[in-house]
């Protein structure tokens, strides 16, 4: 049935001119399948230079929107519709905003309640003047109203490019405080996070490391600082990805979410990865399957396009950090 599945969308695939891009953090099978794999930005900037006419993004909604906003002519398909990032919709330009309180298997989460009339608007009429870095986990109406965008690997480059001495970071409380730990500016810092990172501790750094002395700990920005200062590596799934492979450790101890460790597997035969937290798992990346990359590309669903008036705002704030040596 698998293979029947697998070999369908391969014919499918050929008939759109369509490329199936997969995030790190997806299934398995679904990163088997996938023409690219890597992160969010990644895959856009791919996407975006490959002759096709359609791109199946496999990921959450944010991630579909960059490919839209670097790739307007293309056909962009998100094959799980509901496929949400918590931490992009924790900030909202205007209107009302979402309320966070506990996730699926996040048992240590106390509630956390965001005010509903708080609103990056808000933010930028109380700090005027006081630039915006958005982090690219964040939706494109966002990035339209952002002065720059960052990723997890260059945002303490992206915020000492900057000329103010104060600059806004949003939506990561965690990347905020990663990136003020490394830079001599002040950062103020909105209060999201990524509930798969923010909900590691320094007791689990701790006991992972008694667990398996012998092996390297690399943790993505995402966690909190406590997690980062007892890392040997702090860096983003790429980052991982290129220290895994240039590494001569053995052993890993990996800090995000365990998708990221088929690939490291598949690219590391002979080197071992064990989770940091078994339950660093993103229920809204394992939303898509096989069977809804198929039923995207036969019924061409699912179609993401960004508004041209936020794409050219929002690509814009992309530019500029892209011009960044």
């Amino acid at each position: 049935m698998k293979e029947k599945i697998i070999e369908e969308i391969f014919r499918l695939k050929e008939q759109r001119r369509a490329i199936i891009i997969s995030h790190n953090y997806q299934r398995e099978e679904v990163q088997d399948i996938a023409d690219f794999v890597g992160d969010s930005l990644e895959l856009s900037r791919q996407a975006a230079s490959v002759d096709c006419d359609v791109i199946v993004f496999c990921g959450v909604n944010f991630m579909a929107e960059s490919a839209s906003i670097l790739s307007p002519e293309k056909t962009v398909l998100l094959p799980s519709l509901d496929a949400n990032c918590p931490m992009a919709d924790m900030v909202r330009v205007s209107g009302t905003r979402k309320v966070w309180k506990t996730f699926p298997g996040y048992e240590v989460q106390p509630t956390f309640v965001f005010p509903h009339d708080f609103t990056l608007i808000d933010m930028k009429r109380q700090y005027p003047g006081v630039p915006v870095v958005a982090y690219v986990n964040t939706t494109a109406d966002v990035k339209a109203e952002s002065d720059i965008c960052c990723t997890s690997a260059n945002v303490v480059k992206v915020v000492e490019s900057l000329p103010e001495d104060r600059v806004i970071c949003i939506p990561d409380r965690n990347l905020s405080a990663w990136a003020q730990r490394n830079t001599g500016k002040e950062i103020i810092t909105w209060d999201g996070f990524c509930h798969v990172h923010d909900r590691v501790r320094a007791e689990d750094v701790e006991r992972a490391r008694k667990g398996h002395p012998e092996a390297l700990v690399m943790a993505h920005p995402e966690c909190r600082l406590e997690v980062l200062e007892r890392a040997d590596h702090v860096t983003s799934t790429s980052g991982m990805l290129r220290f895994a492979r240039q590494s001569d450790a053995r052993e890993f101890i990996v800090g995000t979410e365990v998708g990221l460790l088929h690939r490291l597997r598949k690219e590391n035969p002979d080197k071992v990865f064990y989770p940091l937290r078994k339950d660093m798992i993103c229920p809204n990346m394992k939303k898509t399957t096989l069977e809804k990359v198929l039923w995207a590309l036969k019924e061409m669903k699912n179609e993401i396009k960004v508004p041209e008036d936020i794409r050219v705002r929002a690509v814009t704030a992309l530019d500029r950090m892209l011009k960044i040596k």
